[in-house]
């Protein structure tokens, strides 16, 4: 059995209809070419047909070797339906495999970093041990070195997309880009620390960025419209490769990175106690940079789960500061900015930054920046 392989077919839809403006609309397509006459076993035009309906029916112990990759990128698609059809579209071809539901796949590791889009229904995989469900628009980041099975279960026509990136490829992507974003720079960085053991980043978007995510209503939302293109660029040009391809495939990925860090929120799950702390503190202080203003520990306690001392604790042992020290630092750099680029009053620049008694935040910004509001100002 170890000479074992699947057997890719002709993606004939790709051969009529190579390109789509978003991935919505190839999503779209094929749904309506493959899973529609997958249901009725019909192929009623012939010229436009993928292919009498054929499946393959493998042991489980057998290689996946269409989820190995020898490329520093690759793109691969999961189209799912309820009743087990499974479609999958890469560069190389086109598989279709007939599962019976419910269905669990075999425990395997990567090669590879991969980055899971849920698109579209719900996908489960078994990670650190724990199974998780991953709902539209979720996405999913796994480490080389962790191991993990899929699900099936069959609730609702799924779609799927896995980007592939080879370890030094995202490397040197992550280090040649210098971002000045703050939040950019946690997100990065978590990405390059995640690998030191078995891990994965789990991305939510921002409750305050969509109230239901949905790919084919992304023309109602910019930044759902962003993604659908930006994937369906990668998908381009990993099918389709020409002169400027790898450094559109950067650019595209940057753009996507940066996107994800703007629209989505983001936990680490590691095995490692260090790196669970660490995490947490990347989660720590994006949501204190966001919410600086608003943010109590009474609200920290009910969006992370752990008592308010545990964050003075994590600061100091990371940081070597306390959650008010910390919170006040963010606050006055945000203070100084609104001074430097804004026309507002000194007293709404308080209101902004959190402090509701002028007289506290006058004291406070002379303290931490040796001069007062005005005369800060007056300076720059």
């Amino acid at each position: 059995m170890t000479d074992w392989s699947l057997q890719l077919t002709e993606d004939a839809l790709r051969r009529i209809h190579p390109i789509f403006p978003t991935l919505a609309e190839r999503i779209a397509a094929y749904e309506d070419f493959y899973l529609a006459s997958a249901s009725k076993a019909i192929f009623p035009h012939e010229e436009t047909s993928p292919m009498k309906l054929s499946w393959q029916s493998f042991p489980e112990n057998a290689s996946l070797d269409i989820r190995r990759t020898q490329s520093p990128f690759s793109t691969l698609l999961y189209l799912y339906d309820t009743v087990g059809n499974e479609y999958t579209f890469s560069r190389a071809g086109m598989r279709h495999v007939r599962r019976s539901l419910p269905w669990q796949g075999h425990y395997h590791t990567h090669d590879y970093i991969e980055i899971l889009f849920c698109l579209k229904g719900n996908f489960r995989q078994i990670l650190l041990g724990e199974p998780q469900t991953f709902s539209a628009g979720e996405v999913v980041i796994t480490d080389k070195n962790l191991e993990h099975a899929d699900m099936l279960e069959g609730t609702a026509h799924t779609a799927v997309l896995f980007l592939s990136l080879q370890s030094d490829y995202l490397d040197h992507l992550l280090s040649s880009h210098d971002s000045q974003d703050d939040l950019q720079r946690f997100f990065f960085h978590a990405l390059q620390k995640q690998r030191k053991n078995q891990s994965y980043i789990h991305l939510q978007p921002n409750k305050d960025a969509s109230s239901v995510w949905s790919l084919e209503a992304a023309g109602d939302s910019a930044w759902i419209l962003q993604l659908s293109r930006l994937l369906e660029t990668l998908i381009e040009e990993d099918y389709f490769p020409g002169p400027g391809s790898p450094e559109i495939i950067r650019g595209s990925l940057i753009r996507l990175l940066s996107l994800l860090c703007r629209q989505y929120s983001t936990r680490l799950h590691n095995s490692d106690q260090e790196s669970k702390e660490r995490a947490l503190l990347y989660e720590l202080e994006r949501y204190l940079r966001l919410h600086f203003a608003t943010v109590t520990a009474a609200q920290l306690e009910d969006v992370f789960h752990y008592h308010r001392n545990f964050y003075n604790l994590l600061l100091q042992k990371y940081r070597g500061t306390t959650f008010r020290e910390y919170l006040q630092d963010v606050r006055m750099g945000h203070a100084a900015e609104l001074l430097r680029n804004t026309p507002l009053s000194v007293k709404e620049i308080a209101l902004a930054t959190g402090y509701h008694n002028s007289s506290h935040f006058y004291h406070l910004f002379e303290r931490h920046f040796g001069v007062s509001p005005a005369m800060y100002r007056a300076n720059q």
